[in-house]
Parts: C-alpha cells; structure tokens; sequence
C-alpha cells in the first residue's frame, strides 16, 4: 500500500464540546482510544503522558472534551508518576525500543487449534490485546535508539512506513500522530544531535508522501513536532531522557494535536456530537 521503496529512493537521493444524544455511560469500545508508542521517554516512567491526560481534562479546552470519553490504553502498566491514578494510564512504552526492530519484530499467533505456526507482526499483538483494541489514536515518538545505534535516517524512515502499514492493517482509521524526535545531545554520542535534525527533516516528507497517497476510509498522518523549543540541556536529566520540565513540554506539544483528533474520531460517531 505504502510504496516504501520509492520514498526512500527519493529521500535517499535527497539526502546525497462533545455530547451523547444519550444519557447512558459510554461503554468501552465507544471511547476514544489512544496509545502512547515508543520507548523509555515514552515508557521508562514516561510522566509527560500523565500530564497530557490531565491537561484533557482541564477546564480550559474549548470547546470542553468529556474526559470519560477518552482513554489511553496499551500492554504496559501504569509508571506511577504521582499525578494521580486517574491520569496515569496504560501505554506501549519499551526502553529501547527501535522504530526498525518494532517493524520487523513478530509474535505466534496464539488460539490456532490446528495448521503450522503462525506469527503477526509485534506491533499487531499490541493493537489488538484485550483491553487495549480498537486504537483509534498512535502518539508515536521513536527513533531515538535507533540513531543510538547508528541506523541511517532511510532505515528509520523505511520502518515508519511499515508500521503503519501494521497499523493500518488493524484499523484503516487509525489516526498516527508522529513526532519530530527530541533532541539527543548525550557526552557518549557526538554525532547524535546532527543525525536528529536530519532525521527530523525527512518526517514531515515522509508524512506528506503517504498523505498524498492515501486511500479511502484512511486518515492522513500528522507531524507533531516535539523537537524545536526543546532544551536538552534543561529539559533532560541526561541530554535524551526528558526531567519534569522537558515532560511539560512534551505533553504541552502533544495536547491541541490530540484534541483534534478526539473531536475528528467522536464527531464521526453515531450518537456523539459536537457541541
């Protein structure tokens, strides 16, 4: 669906208020679904998704988005970051996570009671575990160990699309948010931060050409970039992984993107309105 190739070769080259017309609860398959992907920034605590998940609830978004409706899920457990419980959800943060190992990784297909051994791609495993399916949102910041670990930008590039192809996949809809990646200035890895900004460079490239090439029942890829006005310095504990501040920024760079995404999913929906 995606032609992966004939981006990279290009790339390559170049580089040379909501309501319910009822009163009832929601139940769980009606509330928007959004999972955090990535790694230890995302994961290993991670605290900016519980400041994100707080701001949507604050009284200051208008028009206002019912908390109740949304709901970050994902195979890993909450990080206790101490903003409460009811802010601190599930997510799919893995420390160490690389956008090329997630896109090749697979998992047997379990529940097969007769035939050969089946495998699915990893990411599917996470989409689709209970609890966690459907997905109707991916915030997804990764990269990071990837440039950690000297893959080129065409390389990250090419797995960006296979991921959401896997995506895709399990729902058409999906809405991607990616990110322009934090910066990476670490003592051990002088050569990280130029290899960021050119990484940097080539997402919204890439988004426009799968964007261009989208398909009915499909939503367009959005850039959102955590990268500018970000400190590595004062905003990391260690010139990569972010401290209290660099978790208000990160979450404050995801909010209005994701609001609008909530809005698009529940406008979409018989009996959610918007108001």
């Amino acid at each position: 669906m995606v032609a992966t190739i004939r981006l990279l070769s290009g790339l390559v080259g170049s580089l040379s208020l909501l309501s319910q017309a009822s009163a009832e609860p929601l139940r769980p398959t009606e509330q928007v679904r959004i999972m955090a992907l990535g790694d230890s920034i995302t994961g290993n605590p991670g605290c900016w998704r519980a400041l994100l998940s707080r701001k949507l609830n604050a009284t200051n978004i208008v028009p206002a988005i019912p908390y109740s409706q949304i709901r970050f899920v994902g195979t890993q457990n909450r990080t206790k970051c101490g903003y409460g419980r009811a802010y601190d959800w599930m997510h799919e943060g893995h420390g160490g996570m690389q956008a090329t190992e997630l896109a090749q990784a697979t998992d047997p297909v379990t529940g097969i009671p007769v035939g050969p051994p089946m495998t699915q791609p990893r990411l599917r495993t996470y989409l689709t575990s209970p609890g966690v399916d459907p997905v109707d949102i991916i915030l997804m910041h990764l990269g990071t160990n990837d440039i950690w670990n000297k893959k080129t930008t065409a390389e990250i590039i090419s797995a960006y699309g296979q991921l959401l192809d896997q995506m895709r996949a399990v729902n058409p809809d999906v809405r991607l948010l990616v990110a322009q990646i934090l910066p990476m200035e670490p003592s051990n890895c002088p050569d990280c931060a130029a290899k960021v900004r050119q990484l940097n460079r080539y997402i919204p490239l890439w988004a426009q050409y799968v964007n261009n090439r989208i398909q009915p029942g499909e939503s367009p890829v959005r850039v959102v970039d955590q990268y500018t006005g970000f400190n590595a310095t004062r905003f990391t504990t260690d010139g990569v992984h972010p401290n209290a501040r660099g978790d208000e920024a990160i979450a404050q760079k995801w909010l209005d993107p994701v609001v609008a995404a909530v809005r698009e999913v529940i406008d979409q929906r018989p009996g959610q309105l918007m108001v």
